[in-house]
């Protein structure tokens, strides 16, 4: 993330490291990774549901359920919301959600590459829940979880908390 001007007084930034700038009045800055929550299914026979992403970037790709943490919220709080807005599932409509991994990953947006640390989590559907896409989620795939394509995957973080749920459930 390439960042001129300080937010606090509008000073010209110097860049210090990756992650570190200062302006010429001595504020400090600093650049994190945007906290992102992701969320797979898995049905009885360990199928994975998938999203089909219905905006840019990576539209038409295979994703987790999930997206953005917003201002004061955990992550958890994050991916109950999520799942609301994207299926329109309330939390009674899925087993308790279970940590999976936290993943670091590149987004690119409105010309620049965001850095991101997405916390993943995992689950089954409650029986006779059916998902709904909503939000920006274009469709819903179910895969079996020891043959999904990769290649049909839309970011770095995805592919290696899917590839760690795999490995839990050898």
């Amino acid at each position: 993330m390439e960042m001129n001007f300080c937010r606090r007084c509008g000073a010209t930034l110097t860049q210090k490291n990756d992650s570190f700038y200062i302006c010429q009045t001595g504020h400090k800055l600093y650049v994190n990774a945007a906290p992102t929550v992701g969320i797979f299914f898995l049905t009885e026979d360990d199928h994975v549901l998938l999203s089909v992403r219905g905006i840019e970037p990576f539209k038409g790709a295979l994703d987790s359920f999930g997206g953005f943490v917003g201002n004061m919220e955990t992550a958890e709080d994050a991916a109950i919301r999520e799942l609301q807005e994207e299926l329109g599932l309330q939390s009674n409509d899925y087993e308790p959600l279970t940590f999976l991994s936290t993943e670091t990953g590149i987004y690119p947006y409105d010309g620049e590459d965001r850095s991101l640390l997405g916390t993943f989590f995992w689950s089954r559907l409650r029986p006779g829940v059916q998902p709904k896409p909503a939000d920006d989620v274009a469709g819903i795939e179910q895969v079996p979880l020891q043959e999904v394509n990769f290649d049909k995957l839309d970011n770095s973080e995805v592919k290696s908390a899917l590839k760690k749920l795999q490995s839990l459930l050898v």
